[in-house]
């Protein structure tokens, strides 16, 4: 499978990215700074890398000149992620052979990017795109989308989360998901009620950290 290295040290944009490159069938792992992000290439060989610039300690660019300077890496995609968008970054992006995007970014504009900057180094062939749609948990469970409602200390939430199709119990198929190496669970489509509230608030996608869910049902369960 296709791996991505994401390298940021703000988890929650970890997560996101990593929810939309799972989404498009992509394996992901992650790296909180340069150094981490190095040893990370050299023992695992991943096939693209996205990469924020303000990072603890050494920056991104000097993770980039460092692959873009070894012969094992020099050719490998990498999608410049950041906050800091004035051209100078941009042309500097360029100079070292890297696609740009700028925070907050479009999850379809990320995925693009990396199957296009994939697909054209392995000339269409070794790495074909992803089908659209397929999710990953660890880079092996295939997951379906369950409309759920979590509890949470003075708030709800009802949104999507993917769990997986092989355990026929919901009960099951949430502990497999709780129990993986994510600190955050991402939430697509999300209602945000805060309790003895009428209203309620909306959003794509958000991260609810799982130790902070104090209970879990399927939105269907609640309805019967």
């Amino acid at each position: 499978m296709t791996t991505i290295l994401i390298v940021d040290d703000q988890p929650s944009i970890v997560e996101m990215v990593r929810f939309h490159i799972e989404g498009a069938g992509f394996e992901a792992s992650s790296a909180a700074d340069a150094d981490e992000g190095w040893r990370t290439l050299v023992s695992s060989y991943p096939d693209a890398a996205v990469i924020d610039l303000k990072l603890p300690g050494a920056d991104g660019w000097s993770l980039i000149e460092r692959i873009r300077t070894d012969g094992r890496f020099s050719g490998m995609p990498v999608v410049v992620l950041s906050g800091m968008s004035d051209q100078s970054v941009v042309d500097r992006a360029a100079e070292l052979g890297c696609d740009f995007l700028s925070k907050p970014f479009a999850s379809s504009a990320l995925v693009r990017k990396l199957q296009d900057a994939i697909s054209h180094r392995h000339n269409g062939a070794a790495h074909p795109p992803p089908a659209p749609g397929s999710h990953s948990l660890e880079g092996k469970i295939q997951l379906v989308t369950t409309r759920v409602v979590l509890l949470l200390t003075g708030y709800r939430v009802e949104g999507n989360v993917h769990l997986p199709p092989e355990l026929s119990r919901f009960s099951d198929a949430w502990e497999s998901l709780i129990r993986d190496q994510r600190a955050f669970l991402p939430i697509t489509d999300a209602k945000v009620t805060m309790l003895g509230e009428s209203s309620s608030s909306f959003a794509n996608f958000l991260e609810v950290r799982k130790s902070d869910i104090q209970g879990v049902f399927p939105r269907d369960a609640e309805e019967s």
